[in-house]
């Protein structure tokens, strides 16, 4: 049998086990059936999964259960091996395509049966008149994938429905950062959008994103934090920080707060505490990252809320699946982290941002950056919807003359769907970890 056709099986059963998506379960489940695995293991835990659905919801626990009360559990590696194929699924981002995979190898299994049973027939002598109905059905049938195509009349109903929306003004809003001329230009971030913050050292890449997960937890829409230099510890100060508008370096000595900067303290954390906010200091990985994503999704649709903002705190900090880059370049591996991520956007119909740097040469505080300057790869720039830049000059040279310390400048470099290289500034506050909008000079 083809190890590849085996990892399909996995995956796919993996990814039912999983529990975390159950249209997906529901649709393979009227796709295949026992038959279609290759591995006798592999056809139990199907059936046992498509038994568990009857009853309930279909996860590891319960089909487990399932599997035990059969006898069957031992037998199929029990849950060292249901788990692994847990994992494995994680390695995917398009389970779909293996469900295809499985049933169009069904189907040709099928028909070259079809074919010997009417090549016997006709050895026995029956004329061609009497297989000829038979024949004809097991070869005209189509393919799974090719039943999975697109059709074009139907995305043009779908476009023309979404225009019609827009006319009335029923077009959801994109997802808003609370950056109003940025929110202006780019109608807010778009789901399946992969969103590029780039910055030189020290220009504020953090303290930009957590304004815009403030904003969309305030707005009640799920966040998931990856912050890959912080603790959780220093993410959330920044947070009491910003929203209570209290210097940073005071939470640093409580001692010098007053009763009114306490009160402030403590409204803020009563409000973060509440919010559908998860921060994740140990995924590294693309896979990490969607294993956390997935969680966090099913966690927050229990609640009624949605998944609807990744952050990764940055690109360069991020580590292969793998545990190392073998005979790749780094530039490959970082092709691997854009694709992997904008793959995820698009398949939990979310926003990804992920914080990248600028090559050190591009540290000219007299000079504004340029997409060819970020670091170690050009995906960055292919795989991104949007790269914003920041600029802030006072970050990189200190003596600078031309601007001060409480300025940045956001510079949209890449806008697939609108307009780019629009310019912006915003007021900068690193002793509140946060930026505002400009001051109005006179």
């Amino acid at each position: 049998m083809s190890t590849g056709m085996v990892l399909s099986e996995r995956i796919v059963l993996g990814t039912m086990l999983r529990g975390d998506d159950p249209g997906f379960t529901t649709d393979t489940l009227g796709l295949l059936t026992p038959a279609a695995f290759t591995v006798p293991a592999h056809r139990t835990v199907f059936t046992a999964i498509a038994r568990t659905a009857d009853t309930g919801a279909v996860d590891l626990s319960t089909v487990m259960v399932t599997l035990d009360a059969a006898d069957s559990l031992t037998a199929v590696g029990g849950f060292n091996e249901l788990s692994a194929a847990v994992q494995e699924s994680f390695t995917s981002t398009a389970p779909t395509d293996h469900v295809a995979r499985i049933a169009d190898r069904a189907a040709v299994e099928a028909r070259r049966r079809a074919l010997q049973q009417a090549a016997v027939a006709l050895d026995d002598g029956q004329d061609l008149d009497t297989n000829r109905a038979f024949l004809m059905d097991a070869l005209a049938s189509t393919s799974t994938t090719a039943q999975l195509l697109p059709s074009i009349s139907d995305q043009v109903y779908e476009y023309f429905a979404l225009l019609d929306q827009r006319l009335h003004g029923e077009v959801p809003a994109g997802l808003r950062t609370g950056w109003s001329r940025f929110d202006e230009i780019t109608l807010g971030l778009q789901p399946g959008s992969l969103v590029t913050v780039a910055g030189r050292a020290g220009t504020g890449k953090t303290v930009v994103m957590m304004d815009w997960a403030r904003q969309a937890c305030r707005d009640d829409n799920g966040v998931l934090f990856i912050p890959l230099e912080m603790s959780a510890q220093q993410m959330i100060e920044r947070a009491i920080s910003a929203e209570a508008c209290v210097e940073l370096n005071k939470l640093r000595e409580p001692g010098c707060l007053d009763d009114d900067q306490w009160d402030r303290i403590s409204g803020a954390i009563s409000a973060i505490s509440q919010w559908p906010l998860y921060i994740d200091t140990h995924a590294s990985s693309v896979s990490d990252i969607r294993r956390t994503a997935t969680a966090a999704k099913a966690a927050l649709a229990e609640s009624g809320r949605e998944l609807r903002l990744i952050v990764v705190d940055y690109l360069q900090l991020m580590k292969a699946d793998s545990g190392g880059r073998g005979a790749i370049t780094r530039a490959e591996e970082i092709g691997r982290f854009t694709r992997g991520l904008k793959l995820l956007a698009r398949e939990l119909e979310l926003v990804v941002v992920v914080g990248s740097q600028f090559n050190r040469s591009a540290a000219d505080p007299n000079k504004l950056p340029r997409l060819d300057e970020l670091k170690e790869s050009g995906s960055i720039e292919e795989d991104s919807d949007i790269v914003l830049a920041l600029h802030r000059p006072h970050a990189i040279d200190g003596q600078i003359g031309m601007a001060t310390a409480d300025e940045i400048t956001g510079l949209i470099l890449k806008n697939r769907h609108g307009a780019a290289q629009a310019q912006f500034e915003r007021s900068w506050h690193g002793h509140l970890a946060s930026t505002d909008e400009p001051m109005r000079r006179n």
